[in-house]
C-alpha cells in the first residue's frame, strides 16, 4: 500500500511538473520581462511595438490581486469575435468597454500576435508574467482558445491566419470552421 501510494504521488508530480512552461536555457528570450509595462489594471504594454495588450483573453477576468487572468477563454467563430469588438467598444453596458481607461480595442494583426512570441518557450510561447492564467499550458488539441483569431483575411478566400499561444505556429482556419481564441488590443 505505501509503494501504490508513493506511486500514485509521484505520478501526480510528474503531472504537474508536465503541465509547467517549456523553455530552452540555451536559448535567449525573445519577450522578457524587461519589454512590457506591466499595469494593475490587466493591461501591458509592449515599450517595442508601443502596443497596449489585454493580458486576459476574452471571456477572461482579470485578478489585480493575484495578478493572474481567471476564469476561461470565449472561443467566437471570426465575424463573431469582429462583432465582440464592436460591442465592447462601443456599448458603455459591456464589462470590457474601455477596460484599462483605453478608448479603441481591435483585434491584432498577425505580425503584431507574432511579436508577442516567447521563441525559447512553448506551452505556452508567451511570456507567462504578461498572461498569467490567460493561455494555460494544459490546453490540448480540443481546445481551440489557445489559437487566437487575427485580423488577417488571407486573399481570394474565405480564410483567417491565427496564432497558436502554445508554439508560437501561425495557422490559417475558415471564418466558421472553429471557436477560437481572441486577445484584444489597443494603439494608444
Amino acid at each position: 500500500m505505501k509503494k501504490l501510494t508513493i506511486g500514485i504521488a509521484l505520478s501526480l508530480v510528474s503531472t504537474f511538473s508536465m503541465a509547467a512552461q517549456e523553455c530552452h536555457v540555451d536559448f535567449s528570450k525573445s519577450a522578457p520581462n524587461i519589454r512590457y509595462e506591466f499595469n494593475d489594471n490587466g493591461t501591458i504594454k509592449d515599450k517595442v511595438t508601443g502596443l497596449t495588450w489585454m493580458r486576459c483573453a476574452v471571456g477572461q477576468e482579470w485578478n489585480a490581486e493575484q495578478a493572474t487572468c481567471t476564469g476561461n477563454a470565449t472561443g467566437m467563430f471570426w465575424q463573431a469575435a469582429l462583432n465582440e469588438v464592436v460591442s465592447i467598444n462601443q456599448s458603455e453596458s459591456h464589462k470590457l468597454h474601455q477596460f484599462g481607461g483605453k478608448q479603441k480595442w481591435r483585434m491584432p494583426n498577425i505580425k503584431e500576435l507574432v511579436s508577442l512570441a516567447e521563441f525559447s518557450c512553448r506551452t505556452p510561447a508567451l511570456n507567462t508574467k504578461a498572461f498569467r492564467g490567460a493561455f494555460d499550458a494544459r490546453t490540448d488539441d480540443a481546445d481551440l482558445t489557445s489559437y487566437l483569431w487575427s485580423n488577417h483575411h488571407l486573399p481570394d478566400t474565405q480564410r483567417i491566419m491565427t496564432f497558436d499561444t502554445r508554439n508560437a505556429q501561425v495557422f490559417s482556419y475558415g471564418m466558421s470552421q472553429a471557436k477560437l481564441g481572441v486577445l484584444l488590443v489597443a494603439d494608444e
